[in-house]
C-alpha cells in the first residue's frame, strides 16, 4: 500500500486521526466531511496515496467509481435531499486542498443555499475540434 506520511487523508486511512466512517473496503475508506457543504456530505478516499485523479490506475478509480451510486443513495436518503453533487477537485487550481485523490459526495436539499451553475464558456472558431483532437491523441497515447 503506498502512503505518504505527511498526508492527513492517509493518516486517516490508517487509523492515526480519528474520522467517522461509514463504509470501507479493501481499497477505500468513506468518511463523514469535518467540514460539510451541506450536512451529510461525505468522501471517498482510496486507501493508497495518489495526489490527483490522473495518477490513479485504472482498476482502483473503477473500484472507487463504483461505490459513487450507492453511496449516493444512503447520503441523498439519510439527509432527506432532492439531490447530489459527486466532485473530484484534481489540483490545487481545480479548488483540491488535500493532495490525496477523493470524491466529495454532497447531499443537496433545495434550500440549502450553496450556489449553482459553474459559468460556461464558448468555443470560437474551429477551437472545440482541435481541443477534441488532442485529447484523441493523448487517450490513444495513454491507451499504449
Amino acid at each position: 500500500m503506498s502512503r505518504d506520511p505527511h498526508c492527513i487523508f492517509c493518516k486517516i486511512v490508517h487509523g492515526e486521526i480519528p474520522s467517522v466512517r461509514v463504509l470501507e473496503t479493501d481499497r477505500a475508506i468513506v468518511v463523514m466531511d469535518v467540514a460539510p457543504v451541506v450536512k451529510g456530505h461525505v468522501l471517498i478516499i482510496p486507501r493508497d496515496h495518489h495526489e490527483q485523479v490522473r495518477d490513479l490506475p485504472d482498476d482502483l478509480a473503477a473500484h472507487l467509481g463504483s461505490l459513487v451510486p450507492r453511496v449516493t443513495r444512503a447520503v441523498v436518503a439519510a439527509a432527506d435531499a432532492v439531490g447530489s453533487n459527486t466532485i473530484i477537485n484534481s489540483g490545487k487550481v481545480a479548488g483540491q486542498t488535500v493532495d490525496h485523490c477523493h470524491w466529495h459526495v454532497i447531499p443537496r436539499l433545495a434550500d440549502d443555499g450553496v450556489d449553482w451553475p459553474w459559468p460556461s464558456q464558448e468555443y470560437s472558431g474551429d477551437e472545440k475540434s482541435r481541443i477534441a483532437s488532442r485529447i484523441r491523441r493523448e487517450l490513444d497515447v495513454s491507451a499504449d
